[in-house]
């Protein structure tokens, strides 16, 4: 079936991107430049396509897809006239041309391990893609396969957040950060765009709530109305220890046998929170972060999601032995309702579902301040070796952005992420809960006696 696409239904800027057939579509830019709608009008477009086509829409966190990409997808086929030869399944968010029966297909990388269910898709877009690290990337891209076209595409699309990032190292010149590195020159079209690019909107009213929202920061002004790579400097690091290229490895973890495993929880409506580490005298490794709300595992509620994915990884694969397991985590879940059968709290729930003993939970009566578990914090990793591997990436990005305000708290940044449901602060929360089970002090005479002894 032939679409004819009236030049008044998008802006020049795009035709190209639209046209596009090569294998890496990158758009970035400032916000309201129009590339979210421009990818979803072409993977619209490209499902009419009579060739084979599967297409595959990405989020870091599943739950966000309603709100973001699926609904963006049902305006923009609104405002074309095409929801007609559309189906959209609002209960798991799938998406079908009734043309040519082209299936789009939403993923989660909060559950990667779905990824390996999935068959033959020749396009994948993951919108904001800042979110998640290289490896979901990387699997992604190994998917991309399929002998049923000549044609695969990975369109990605996001705002330049931090010029450390690893998109900027990994698609850009290491110089010139605004163009391709040699490895994509040939296989990618780039994208660059401003809120000026943006044909559909009022642009000196949206300039003007763009300087507005920024108010003065330099960094937002960069990132948000330039669309440049954003250069963020944190005045107050809450984590002033932490150093990503000392404490970071571009690695798997080898698990070492026999030694004391923690895992810290962190408890919310969604999210909730695993952070997965290992300890062996003053080495410590943090190895794996597991999230899950109540969509990731049908029927199982956000706690008993991450416990069977922690269980099946782990404990039934034999990597871990459950005698070595301790737990810790957010003093408050001993007093959460943790199902909808009983009123046990969580750390009663977590011992059931993985087989524990009463000695192997370690809670707190309740949880350290911010300001003393910033200097227990900042202890870990000034006085033990301790290394974050790649499958905990997003820890990183936790410790680098988050910062003290003028009381010491970490309240003004978390106040400041999680307006737009980011989860990183809850991230940050289970290394906190981590490193205070580490040192295990119940008194602050406790930690001036540690130091006493350094």
């Amino acid at each position: 079936m032939e679409i004819i696409l009236k030049p008044t239904k998008y802006s020049s800027h795009f035709k190209e991107l639209l046209l596009s057939k090569k294998r890496y579509i990158i758009a970035y830019g400032s916000r309201g430049s129009g590339k979210t709608h421009h990818i979803v009008l072409k993977l619209l477009l490209r499902s009419f396509e009579s060739q084979y086509n599967h297409i595959l829409y990405v989020n870091k966190e599943f739950r966000h897809i309603k709100i973001q990409q699926y609904a963006e997808f049902k305006k923009i086929a609104s405002q074309t006239g095409l929801s007609k030869f559309f189906t959209f399944y609002d209960g798991d968010y799938r998406i079908v041309n009734n043309v040519t029966g082209t299936r789009f297909t939403p993923i989660g990388m909060d559950d990667a391990e779905k990824t390996k269910g999935i068959s033959d898709p020749t396009v994948i877009w993951w919108d904001e893609i800042t979110k998640g690290t290289k490896e979901d990337f990387l699997t992604l891209n190994a998917l991309l396969r399929t002998p049923l076209t000549t044609t695969h595409q990975f369109i990605i699309s996001f705002n330049p957040v931090s010029e450390s990032h690893w998109l900027r190292s990994y698609f850009f010149d290491e110089t010139d950060g605004y163009e391709l590195n040699d490895n994509f020159k040939e296989s990618a079209y780039l994208n660059h765009s401003t809120f000026q690019d943006n044909e559909f909107i009022d642009k000196d009213m949206y300039y003007a709530t763009l300087l507005q929202n920024a108010q003065g920061n330099t960094n937002r002004m960069l990132v948000d109305i330039k669309g440049l790579w954003g250069v963020e400097k944190i005045e107050n690091p809450f984590f002033y220890a932490f150093n990503e290229s000392i404490h970071y490895a571009d690695e798997r973890y080898g698990l070492a046998e026999n030694t004391q495993i923690i895992l810290s929880f962190d408890f919310n409506n969604n999210p909730t929170t695993l952070l997965i580490g290992q300890v062996d005298g003053k080495k410590i490794a943090i190895f794996d972060l597991i999230l899950a709300d109540e969509n990731t595992i049908s029927g199982l509620s956000p706690l008993e999601a991450v416990c069977h994915k922690f269980k099946q990884k782990y404990l039934d694969s034999g990597l871990l032995v459950p005698a070595y397991v301790l737990v810790t985590g957010d003093a408050t879940g001993k007093n959460k309702t943790a199902d909808n059968v009983s009123n046990k709290g969580f750390y009663t729930k977590i011992k059931q579902l993985l087989s524990l003993g009463d000695s192997q939970i370690k809670i707190r009566k309740q949880n350290p301040t911010h300001i003393l578990s910033r200097e227990l914090c900042n202890g870990v990793l000034y006085n033990t070796d301790i290394t974050i591997y790649r499958s905990a990436k997003l820890l990183c990005n936790g410790l680098n952005i988050a910062y003290a305000d003028k009381d010491g708290t970490l309240n003004e940044a978390k106040k400041k992420y999680e307006k737009d449901g980011d989860t990183t602060f809850h991230i940050v929360d289970t290394f906190r809960y981590f490193c205070d089970c580490v040192l295990n002090f119940e008194k602050w005479s406790d930690y001036l006696l540690y130091y006493s002894r350094k």
